[in-house]
């Protein structure tokens, strides 16, 4: 049989007594296996079963740190505009553990080509635009991750600037969004990721069309992930009515006001976050 290694350790015992000042050397065996008919016990390590946290796994944004940003794309433009023109955006976000927010100033190139007092050959709109919105603690486990949700509120101020006059307004909105994740397992970091936005503008101060509707904002990847570069996609459709020229002209008014219309915008571009 194939002898195991055996150990020999030689310990110093300094004997008390009679034997004060002599050294005994005694010898100590320490076998394994079949020689001393002992076995080690068996380790085992423990492993986790608990799923990765995702702030980990994707690098999330947690804080309340804004992050400034800018954005530039084209915009395809309805409501008597000329077809295309150019959007330019800069602001800050905020990604954290139970909050978005967002604060922006934005300017385009459109001007309009189809409305009651032409010629007018230039124009552009500028745009002021917030919100704050709260990640859910809690919601029913078909709707996924309370923390992918969030729901709140803002406000937007907006003004149209052309050779022949300007016009702009204010108006509350209220909405929410989604954060959208697919991943293979929980350890496993996301192969694809979207936020899906929507705001209800509402009509607000906007006496002369009163337009207000959906806007939806889909954004690629994520803004919760911590990365640099999005692309970002906008589409709002207004309900509105035609322009009130005359509010002191009650039977004009009401004739503009029944006229009713629908138009849609589409913003897309590439966003950088610091």
């Amino acid at each position: 049989m194939k002898k195991r290694f055996l150990l020999v350790a030689t310990v110093s015992l300094c004997l008390h007594g009679s034997m004060v000042g002599q050294t005994a050397n005694v010898p100590l065996l320490l076998a394994s296996g079949e020689a001393s008919g002992l076995s080690a016990p068996a380790t085992t390590e423990a492993v986790s079963t608990a799923p990765a946290d995702p702030e980990d796994v994707d690098h999330l944004l947690t804080s309340l740190i804004p992050h400034p940003y800018l954005y530039f794309g084209p915009s395809l433009m309805g409501g008597g505009y000329a077809p295309v023109a150019y959007r330019a955006e800069t602001g800050i976000n905020v990604e954290s553990r139970r909050w978005v927010m967002k604060a922006l100033a934005a300017y385009d190139d459109g001007r309009k080509v189809d409305d009651a007092d032409q010629p007018n050959a230039n124009g552009h709109d500028r745009y002021l635009d917030g919100g704050i919105y709260f990640r859910l603690p809690w919601l029913p486990a078909f709707l996924g991750e309370p923390s992918h949700w969030f729901l709140g509120a803002g406000y937007r101020w907006s003004q149209l600037s052309t050779t022949n006059y300007t016009k702009g307004n204010n108006r509350p909105q209220i909405g929410g969004g989604r954060d959208v994740t697919f991943r293979q397992c929980s350890e496993c970091r996301r192969e694809f990721s979207m936020r899906v936005g929507l705001d209800w503008v509402m009509t607000g101060n906007d006496w002369q069309n009163g337009s207000h509707g959906p806007e939806v904002t889909l954004t690629f990847p994520t803004p919760r992930e911590n990365r640099h570069w999005f692309v970002q996609e906008r589409v709002a459709t207004y309900r509105f009515h035609e322009t009130v020229t005359a509010p002191n002209d009650r039977i004009l008014t009401q004739q503009q006001d029944s006229e009713k219309g629908i138009d849609s915008f589409e913003d897309i571009g590439v966003l950088y976050r610091f």
